[in-house]
C-alpha cells in the first residue's frame, strides 16, 4: 500500500492560506527602485487629501509603492491590481485580465488609477469597472496634452522611462487625452468631477482628478463642476 501523499503548504506552490496568488520576491533593490518609491510617497501625498474610507483600491499598481506609503501612512487597507506581477510590496496584489475587475460591486471605498488609464488597451472599460468597484471616490492622475507634437513627447517620453523600468513588461502608452477628452470621458460613465488640479505643468503635464461614482447621493450644497480655464 503506497503512503498518503500529504497536501503541499499552500506557499509551496506560490498561494497564501486563502488560496490566492502570492508576489514573487521582489528582486534587490537598486538606486532608480529606491528613487521611485521615495517619489512614490509623494504621488500619495498629492491624492491623500481626496482618499475617503478605510479601505483603497491600486488599479495599475505596478511596484505597489504607492499603496505601501497609503498603508504605512493611514492604517487603510490597500489591494493592488495589476495586468503583470511588478510588486515590490508585502501587500496583496492580484494579477487580471485587464477588463473585469476582480472584485465586488461597491466593495471598496476608494479606487486609484495614477499615471494607469492611458496604459490600458480598453481604458473606458477599467474606468467602468473602477466606478464599479467604488463605494465612495475614483481617483485618477493622468498625462495630459494640448498639441500632437505634445503628445508625441509624453509617448517618447513614456518609452524610455517605463521601458527599463518594466523589462518590457508594461503595457505600452496608448491612449493620451487632452483635459476636455478625460471630462467627456467621465461624463459618460456617470462620473462627477468634484476636484481637479495640476500636478504639473511643464514638460510632462499631469491633471488630478477626484470623481465620484453616480450611485452616490450628490451633496445638496453641490453646483454644476465647470472649468472655463482649462484646455480643451
Amino acid at each position: 500500500m503506497e503512503p498518503a501523499v500529504r497536501a503541499k503548504d499552500p506557499r509551496q506552490i506560490g498561494l497564501d492560506p486563502h488560496g490566492e496568488r502570492m508576489s514573487k520576491s521582489p528582486p534587490p533593490p537598486t538606486a532608480f527602485s529606491r528613487w521611485m518609491r521615495r517619489n512614490a510617497r509623494k504621488r500619495f501625498l498629492h491624492i491623500r487629501p481626496f482618499v475617503e474610507g478605510d479601505h483603497l483600491l491600486d488599479v495599475g499598481s505596478a511596484e505597489g509603492w504607492v499603496g505601501e506609503w497609503a498603508a504605512r501612512e493611514t492604517g487603510m487597507a490597500v489591494d493592488l491590481v495589476d495586468v503583470v506581477n511588478l510588486n515590490r510590496t508585502a501587500l496583496p496584489h492580484r494579477v487580471y485580465d485587464g477588463r473585469r475587475l476582480p472584485f465586488p460591486d461597491r466593495s471598496r471605498d476608494t479606487v486609484s488609477l495614477l499615471l494607469t488609464l492611458h496604459h490600458c488597451e480598453e481604458p473606458e472599460t477599467v474606468l467602468a469597472e473602477s466606478a464599479r468597484v467604488a463605494r465612495k471616490r475614483v481617483i485618477v492622475t493622468e498625462s495630459v496634452y494640448r498639441t500632437l507634437p505634445g503628445k508625441a513627447v509624453l509617448s517618447v517620453f513614456d518609452r524610455a522611462f517605463n521601458g527599463p523600468r518594466a523589462r518590457g513588461s508594461m503595457p505600452p502608452a496608448l491612449h493620451f487625452k487632452t483635459v476636455g477628452e478625460w471630462h467627456s470621458l467621465f461624463t459618460r460613465h456617470g462620473l462627477r468631477i468634484v476636484h481637479e488640479d495640476w500636478l504639473s505643468r511643464g514638460f510632462h503635464q499631469q491633471r488630478l482628478f477626484v470623481l465620484e461614482p453616480g450611485h452616490r447621493p450628490r451633496p445638496a450644497s453641490s453646483r454644476s463642476h465647470s472649468h472655463p480655464d482649462l484646455p480643451r
